[in-house]
């Protein structure tokens, strides 16, 4: 008996992703063996001149990612979606639409893990305690992602408290910004499991950050859980850990799903 009930997981990364392991084969038997009835692949999205190579695929390898996934989706005794984690930024819009158009792929997620700085160099939530101006240029670039209508949901919008203990009133009010877009839209929240293996102090997570979702269960977000796994052992390490953060919070859960057309839908909330 596993010690999670929600049986799914849409934010996964294998070797592919360059800073994971794994194959999409391998992932495919570790979630059948433990349970699980949906899986979402969600290599970070690379991009046609290669931005970001450092932590992404190389464009190329593509094709060969998205057929490894096909052929599990034939083959496979449980649900398997293909999908993309992309980084938004507006000069790259028109080729995330066109992958998003293409037929290609069954999902994409946003993730903010580069900010971009006035004068052009970046900044990751990853490494750095964010400047004010950086705060405001995360909550920026999620909101702008938002409001794309590219993205089936959001990873990790607590990202930008990851270096910081802080949670005064900047920190709240970008919170409530990023959430109420996310309300508005209808585009469920990520709680992510990854940053509970990346321990920010002896008492919290690096993330999630319990008071971020507090605020989202007041406001009322749609919120879905994912591992964000990048190894087979990692599939479903913080799934019983991510059930119990989500009801101590109190948050509306929703759970994905698929359309008779394949694509990824919700179900849940409301019902």
């Amino acid at each position: 008996m596993s010690a999670f009930t929600e049986t799914y997981n849409i934010h996964t990364h294998s070797f592919y992703c360059g800073h994971g392991s794994g194959t999409i084969a391998e992932y495919v038997r570790e979630a059948e063996d433990k349970g699980l009835q949906l899986l979402g692949f969600s290599e970070h999205c690379p991009f046609p001149d290669n931005f970001l190579h450092r932590s992404r695929m190389d464009y190329s390898m593509m094709e060969s990612y998205e057929r490894d996934v096909r052929v599990q989706q034939k083959e496979a005794g449980i649900q398997i979606l293909l999908g993309y984690e992309c980084d938004y930024f507006p000069r790259y819009e028109g080729y995330l639409r066109k992958l998003k158009e293409s037929g290609r792929v069954d999902y994409l997620v946003t993730g903010t893990h580069f900010i971009e700085r006035s004068d052009g160099t970046r900044v990751s939530p990853f490494s750095s305690i964010l400047t004010l101006d950086e705060i405001y240029r995360y909550r920026d670039q999620f909101i702008g992602a938002l409001e794309s209508g590219l993205f089936d949901y959001a990873a990790h919008p607590d990202l930008f408290m990851a270096g910081s203990s802080a949670w005064d009133e900047v920190h709240k009010s970008v919170a409530r910004e990023i959430i109420g877009e996310a309300v508005r839209l209808s585009i469920p929240l990520e709680i992510n499991g990854n940053g509970m293996l990346k321990r920010q102090a002896p008492d919290r997570f690096c993330y999630p950050f319990g008071p971020f979702w507090t605020l989202a269960a007041r406001m009322g977000a749609s919120v879905i859980l994912s591992t964000d796994a990048h190894s087979t052992a990692n599939l479903t390490l913080t799934k019983a850990r991510l059930e119990v953060f989500a009801h101590q919070h109190g948050v509306t859960l929703v759970r994905p799903c698929v359309s008779a057309g394949g694509q990824l839908k919700w179900s849940g909330a409301g019902e």
